[in-house]
């Protein structure tokens, strides 16, 4: 349970402990659901850091699972501010709810304040382009050439920890990912998604555009997580070279992990 008196750092958009309680009893159900495993969370160093994962599971909450452990063995100490798309904080009006759970407005200023505060930053940098990528994709990376979060910590001079997640994309399945669509009725314009999306979920099933962005019943796919060593981004002469960097070695392990799996689902 997280008291008062591990209240983050951060004092605008902090965390709440009754919140995050009920939110990790939640969590904890659904990571035994999924079977999760960790790795590595020892090599993620003290202090401001970007913990950069790829994205999965469209609707399911499934990346942010690892949490649950990290409260448990660094308390709030140690927080993690995770990066949201506008939609949930202007359209869907989540704000009251998410700032209590550490999850703040994907934008550059507000993790600049958190990472100058030594507290640290969860981006999913591919956003809906990689986290409804197709079934056939999702042994792949898709962050399709964003550089922001790169150009964020060599400003900041936070050091990159990859965050890597196999396994998570098999909690349902998207047919297509239909981003050609979302571009010609305007949903990439008005809306900043890159998808209209055709998925199977249950309880659903069929699901098309916007109904394949509803909560669903995750499939017990086994998921690992995994933190990489630290990207020191003062290293690299600028975004080009620190994202490559980044993505190559988030692929290369996405790649092993997936090779460790004999059965999808099953893991």
């Amino acid at each position: 349970m997280v008291t008062q008196t591990q209240r983050s750092p951060v004092a605008a958009g902090g965390h709440d402990p009754r919140w995050m309680d009920v939110a990790s009893r939640v969590m904890s159900a659904q990571a035994a659901w999924h079977r999760l495993e960790l790795r590595g969370m020892e090599r993620v160093p003290r202090g401001a850091a970007l913990l950069v994962g790829n994205h999965n599971g469209g609707a399911n909450p499934v990346d942010g699972l690892f949490l649950i452990e990290w409260y448990r063995s660094r308390g709030m100490t140690d927080p993690v501010y995770v990066l949201a798309h506008e939609f949930f904080f202007k359209h869907l009006r989540l704000t009251p709810l998410l700032s209590r759970l550490g999850v703040i407005r994907a934008n550059p200023t507000e993790a600049a304040r958190v990472l100058r505060a030594g507290a640290k930053v969860l981006v999913f940098p591919g956003g809906d382009a990689d986290s409804l990528r197709p079934w056939s994709a999702r042994r792949e990376l898709r962050f399709e050439g964003r550089q922001g979060y790169a150009r964020l910590a060599m400003e900041s001079g936070a050091p990159i920890i990859p965050v890597v997640t196999a396994g998570a994309h098999e909690s349902f399945v998207v047919l297509r990912q239909g981003q050609g669509f979302a571009r010609a009725v305007g949903v990439t314009k008005w809306l900043r998604f890159r998808s209209f999306p055709v998925t199977l979920a249950f309880p659903w099933g069929l699901c098309v555009g916007p109904a394949a962005y509803l909560p669903y019943v995750p499939l017990p796919t086994k998921v690992t997580v995994e933190f990489g060593k630290a990207i020191e981004s003062t290293a690299h002469p600028d975004a080009a070279s620190l994202s490559g960097a980044v993505e190559s070695a988030m692929s290369e392990r996405l790649r092993a992990l997936y090779a460790e799996r004999r059965w999808p689902v099953v893991g």
